[in-house]
């Protein structure tokens, strides 16, 4: 497999990151990536950027050779109807949009609430990516989620970053093998991000391939080495 996208990425512009956007394209491009995607956390996270940051997104040269960036935003879920913490004006703006929850911005709720702000979240015509779905503090109905991602055309992240020993997401190995269960099920593709908040993990997705080898999930639903399929996250025409 020729992994060819990351899309879940930041800098130090979302305040707790440790590389420049410099230093992750460059990260992308030592690693052979087509597309990188500048994800920073929509601005009700503490110490990240403000609205006016994905504003001014035009300043940013978008090809480095082979490499093309794509800036976006991981918008937070802000509350069980789904809600973001970009305006629509901004969000349509944005390459791409993710949805994420963190306990900074919205309490975790029950699991037919957290499932329904995800479901809601998608339903936005700018979400194209659920983020990490796969976090025990937001337990989630995933036959329903995975059904309501298809319809929606929305894909379901296989987040690196949860399967790190020290990540502050509960569950991640069991809730991502019953997420890649329940996508096989249904024919719903994943897409994998690093979620890297250092240029060293840019492009890298050892811990999800490990699961994914695990569960023998179909290398056909998995979307990083498809890079025809980069049209159906962005909103923009490549």
């Amino acid at each position: 497999m020729k992994i060819c996208m990351d899309l879940h990425t930041h800098t130090v512009a979302s305040g707790h990151g440790y590389s420049t956007l410099k230093e992750n394209i460059e990260a992308a491009v030592e690693v052979g990536l087509l597309f990188l995607g500048l994800s920073e956390h929509g601005p009700a996270i503490s110490g990240g950027p403000s609205p006016l940051f994905f504003g001014n997104y035009k300043c940013i040269p978008r090809q480095y050779g082979a490499l093309r960036l794509l800036c976006g935003v991981e918008a937070n879920i802000m509350d069980y109807e789904g809600r973001l913490d970009l305006a629509e004006g901004l969000l349509g703006k944005m390459d791409y949009v993710i949805a994420s929850m963190h306990v900074r911005c919205v309490t975790p709720g029950s699991r037919r609430e957290n499932t329904m702000a995800s479901i809601r979240a998608m339903q936005n015509p700018y979400v194209k990516i659920l983020g990490h779905p796969d976090d025990s503090r937001y337990p989630l109905d995933y036959e329903e989620l995975v059904r309501a991602a298809k319809a929606e055309q929305v894909a379901l992240e296989l987040n690196n970053s949860s399967l790190h020993p020290q990540s502050a997401r509960q569950g991640g190995r069991e809730n991502i093998r019953t997420l890649l269960n329940t996508c096989a099920k249904y024919g719903v593709p994943v897409l994998m991000g690093s979620d890297s908040h250092i240029c060293y993990a840019v492009g890298h997705f050892e811990a999800a391939l490990d699961v994914i080898k695990e569960v023998n999930f179909p290398e056909e639903l998995i979307l990083n080495d498809k890079p025809e399929r980069i049209g159906q996250f962005v909103n923009i025409d490549l």
